[in-house]
């Protein structure tokens, strides 16, 4: 008797243990392709693979709940979920109240707009041939063929009347063979006759050939200067642009912080895509993994994204405190062990994720 009463607050004690490890988990998401996708036989996607991968090692049951990312985080907070499977952002504000396993992906922010159609590229093609730049490269590539023409004239005006006559006649003329010799179109209509007029006339086939090319150069700059001066290239370039980003996100309080009062917030991707293409908004603003994806799924091209990195971001899976406190340790060695194989690398690169 006595030593049953001895051994029974540790078969006590090992039951709870046993139930602790038995009970099924809540795991919380939110469909974040390509980290969580959904399809017909359920979701998938790097954070649903590690995830398994780190419930398996450990022996724990769950199920799968999907929540917006609002009742993601309260949820979190008031410990009615255990889980957070879509990959968090490691905030100040966030580890307050949500307890956070290791980083198991780096990523940053960036910009995603709306792509002009094929279309509105032609019409901005042809309009920049009215452009001020276009005209000051087309005026001085006409100088330049008008002194060398004027040069020739000179010395043909007086020995070569029947091609280079005299007057704005013959002076034109002379305009009209330089023009023909620089671009090597070569009619033989008019040639100098006189010394001077050769010497000017090689001097001319020699430089033309340098001088065309750098004008050509600055005609085609001419036509794209507007839309490289128009295109951003940096976040700061839309301090007063409306961007619109998910609510709650760590995107969104990078944006209150640095003062962009025009942002919006909208509860998913779906919701953010509509009001792009709505022109709610003037772009996204949200992480560049994400965005990525839209793009690579984009078969219509109507977006584009913009080449900018900024708020640097650590995704983990989200725990609650009274889960934390247990399985942390445990949850952290499954999931660094299983970064490191050559599997989890195989599944990056297949999500475009390297």
């Amino acid at each position: 008797m006595r030593s049953l009463v001895l051994i029974l607050p540790f078969l006590m004690n090992l039951s709870v243990a046993f139930a602790e490890n038995t009970d099924t988990l809540t795991v919380g998401y939110n469909v974040v392709p390509p980290f969580v996708t959904e399809t017909k036989g359920g979701i998938t996607g790097p954070s649903v693979w590690l995830w398994e991968k780190i419930a398996e090692e450990n022996q724990l049951a769950f199920e799968y709940k999907r929540l917006p990312l609002d009742s993601l985080l309260w949820k979190l907070e008031y410990q009615e979920l255990d889980v957070c499977l879509s990959p968090l952002s490691i905030t100040s504000n966030r580890s307050k109240v949500i307890h956070f396993t290791s980083p198991y992906y780096i990523a940053h922010a960036s910009i995603l707009q709306r792509d002009d159609s094929r279309f509105e590229k032609s019409i901005a093609f042809i309009t920049s041939f009215f452009s001020v730049n276009f005209f000051r490269a087309l005026g001085a590539l006409a100088f330049v063929i008008f002194i060398f023409g004027l040069l020739l004239w000179l010395f043909e005006k007086n020995k070569n009347q029947e091609e280079f006559g005299k007057g704005l006649k013959g002076l034109w003329e002379g305009f009209w063979w330089s023009a023909v010799t620089m671009t090597t179109v070569g009619y033989g209509d008019k040639s100098p006759r006189t010394v001077g007029g050769r010497i000017i006339a090689l001097i001319w086939m020699f430089t033309a050939i340098i001088i065309i090319s750098g004008f050509t150069a600055s005609i085609a700059s001419s036509l794209t200067l507007d839309s490289i001066g128009s295109s951003s290239s940096t976040i700061d370039d839309f301090k007063d642009e409306t961007l619109g980003t998910i609510g709650n996100s760590a995107t969104s309080q990078w944006l209150a912080n640095n003062f962009y009062v025009k942002k919006k917030e909208y509860q998913n991707l779906e919701a953010l895509l509509n009001a792009l293409d709505k022109e709610k908004i003037d772009a996204i603003a949200y992480d560049r993994p994400i965005l990525s994806n839209i793009i690579a799924r984009d078969s219509l091209s109507r977006y584009k994204m913009i080449d900018t990195k900024y708020n640097p971001q650590f995704y983990a899976f989200g725990l609650n405190k009274a889960l934390s406190e247990t399985l942390k340790d445990s949850i952290n060695f499954s999931m660094l062990n299983n970064i490191e194989k050559i599997d989890w690398k195989i599944l990056l690169s297949e999500n475009n994720l390297n």
